[in-house]
């Protein structure tokens, strides 16, 4: 199964997304989302895809019916060439590998569109999954907030993690086909 990016559609995909944003486990990403409604929600994403978000994209994949995750960047600055970036997939595409696929296709779309020289991922400790998945692929860890999120009852360390452009071009092939 491949995975596509395009912009959003905010006509189509403004339920896809709302759902996803707001699904159980979005506790996983930093962002937070505290809205209750599909109008709500729709007046946030619009302020973020104006302001907070620099590039931001809905992740599509072949005989998926509807949108399979998201992703974007934000935090962006070509002046200190980095940006912070953030890809979520459904979890019923998890298992099957498409957010790597996902992961390291965002990559591959932002260090070929801009000369940024480091991406950064910020991942809570509990999503162990994620920072694993990212601490394999080659991330670095670069810090940690101690105990930065209150979540089940206990606070939870947020990691930095970092990955250049050069440590990106030594592994991306491993996990693009070309």
């Amino acid at each position: 199964m491949q995975v596509q990016f395009r912009k959003p559609d905010m006509e189509r995909d403004l339920r896809p997304l709302f759902l996803m944003m707001t699904d159980d486990d979005q506790y996983l990403f930093s962002t937070r989302v505290l809205c209750n409604t599909e109008r709500d929600f729709s007046s946030w994403l619009a302020d973020r895809l104006r302001g907070d978000f620099h590039d931001f994209y809905v992740i599509t994949a072949s005989n998926a019916p509807t949108p399979i995750g998201f992703a974007y960047d934000y935090d962006f600055s070509l002046q200190d060439g980095h940006c912070k970036l953030c890809v979520y997939v459904s979890k019923e595409y998890r298992t099957i590998g498409l957010g790597g696929i996902a992961a390291v296709s965002f990559m591959d779309l932002l260090f070929n569109t801009y000369p940024i020289r480091k991406v950064y991922s910020t991942i809570y400790e509990y999503n162990q999954q994620s920072l694993q998945s990212n601490l394999r692929f080659g991330f670095t860890k670069e810090g940690t907030l101690e105990k930065f999120r209150y979540h089940n009852g206990q606070y939870h360390n947020l990691h930095y993690l970092s990955l250049s452009r050069q440590q990106f071009e030594k592994v991306r092939s491993k996990f693009m086909r070309r």
